[in-house]
């Protein structure tokens, strides 16, 4: 009976050491998922990353000289200034997982996305369909990116959770 029991807590252990395990490698595959699919949008979701104030996009006249490209600058913008379309172009997503849709002060949310979304939080079940197709839910929204893949989506929404 003893060698049973031992044999069952071992196995009881092994197992939350392997979920533990695949958690973590689900978090480093959300993040590389954020980075490449959501980044260039809504910005860096660590803390450390993240810029230390409200920004803007400004066009210059200006030339790189490498590629004889426009330049593009970020210049700081006063609190209350509202810009819809800055760099994120989207709302940051930190803390996004538990927050009610609509919130982050200063960005310009559509019309359409707050008729429909106002004050919903955002939850996995809420998240899932929107990374689905935000245009399907709510058409008319600014958000284009769709994500068919439910395991992709899965491992970005478990990253986003962590970063609440």
């Amino acid at each position: 009976m003893t060698k049973l029991l031992t044999i069952g807590m071992f196995i009881a252990t092994l197992s939350m050491v392997l979920a533990a395990r695949a958690q973590e490698s689900d978090l480093a595959a959300g993040e590389k998922l954020y980075i490449s699919q959501c980044k260039i949008c809504h910005g860096s979701i660590t803390p450390e990353a993240a810029l230390p104030g409200p920004y803007r996009l400004a066009f210059t006249t200006e030339r790189s000289r490498a590629s004889d490209v426009p330049v593009f600058s970020l210049h700081a913008i006063a609190p209350g200034d509202h810009i819809a379309f800055a760099p994120p172009f989207g709302p940051h997503l930190r803390g996004v997982y538990g927050r009610k849709a609509g919130t982050v002060e200063g960005f310009d949310y559509s019309a359409a996305f707050l008729k429909s979304l106002k004050d919903m939080e955002w939850d996995d079940a809420s998240l899932n369909v929107w990374i689905t197709g935000p245009q399907l839910w709510v058409p008319g929204v600014y958000m284009f990116y769709k994500q068919p893949d439910p395991e992709v989506r899965r491992k970005i929404i478990e990253y986003l959770k962590a970063y609440r």
